[in-house]
């Protein structure tokens, strides 16, 4: 998925100049995160494009500001949205979230964030990339604060995260006022323990639901739940791949 560009059934996916690549956790949550009922979605952090894409591919009547910080991959996002068929249905913004004040609120807010928390992680030294995957441009408590603002009372804030920062975040935004709704667990194989977290939150308390998702079988092919979710998207087969 290093390519300069990742072609998919309904939109290509130009990446050569964004920092981070098309990878399995935007497809996940692409394909998992729920639509039903959504009209108006705000989707931070877009990179390439490539969540705003999948979704306005499976709901023709959602509506999508896509913000990213970093110029470079806001230009080739919206590059993406102006070459594809959805382009009616996603404007794009270069801003930062903190400054971002939109006059409307949304029923769908995904993010599949920074999360090398500070500097306790190891560093990177490629600058672009360093902005994407690093939270010193877009902290966990400025991005929860920000939810909680810009979410509509019925709405659904959605993320991806890896295991250790999934728990970090989720023990925050609770303390902050967010309620979790639902958590499905990303299993690269049923041997493997989970490596990341889908979760969803809502300014609602409702009664939690627990899920899981395997990505591949132990011999390395793909499951058929990830072979069905895909379906609708990729290009090959898994015996093309």
């Amino acid at each position: 998925m290093a390519n300069n560009y990742f072609q998919f059934k309904q939109f290509l996916i130009n990446q050569d100049k964004c920092a981070m690549k098309v990878g399995t956790d935007s497809v996940l949550l692409g394909c998992l995160v729920a639509i039903n009922n959504a009209v108006n979605c705000l989707d931070i952090g877009t990179g390439t494009g490539i969540l705003s894409l999948m979704l306005v591919q499976r709901n023709n009547e959602l509506q999508i500001d896509a913000i990213e910080i970093d110029e470079q991959a806001f230009l080739q996002a919206n590059h993406n949205f102006s070459s594809s068929r959805f382009s009616n249905q996603i404007q794009a913004h270069c801003c930062a979230l903190q400054s971002f004040a939109p006059n409307k609120k949304y029923d769908l807010i995904i993010s599949n964030p920074p999360y090398f928390v500070g500097k306790n992680n190891y560093s990177i030294a490629n600058i672009q990339r360093a902005k994407a995957r690093h939270d010193n441009d877009l902290s966990f408590e400025d991005l929860i604060h920000s939810v909680i603002k810009l979410l509509s009372e019925t709405g659904k804030f959605i993320l991806i995260l890896p295991i250790a920062e999934a728990i970090t975040f989720k023990e925050l935004a609770i303390q902050k006022g967010l309620f979790l709704n639902k958590e499905t667990f990303i299993k690269p194989k049923p041997s493997k323990e989970p490596n990341r977290i889908i979760m969803e939150f809502s300014l609602l308390q409702k009664e939690k639901i627990t899920a899981e998702f395997i990505i591949y079988h132990d011999d390395n092919s793909q499951t058929e739940s990830y072979i069905n979710i895909t379906s609708e998207f990729y290009l090959y087969t898994p015996s093309d791949a």
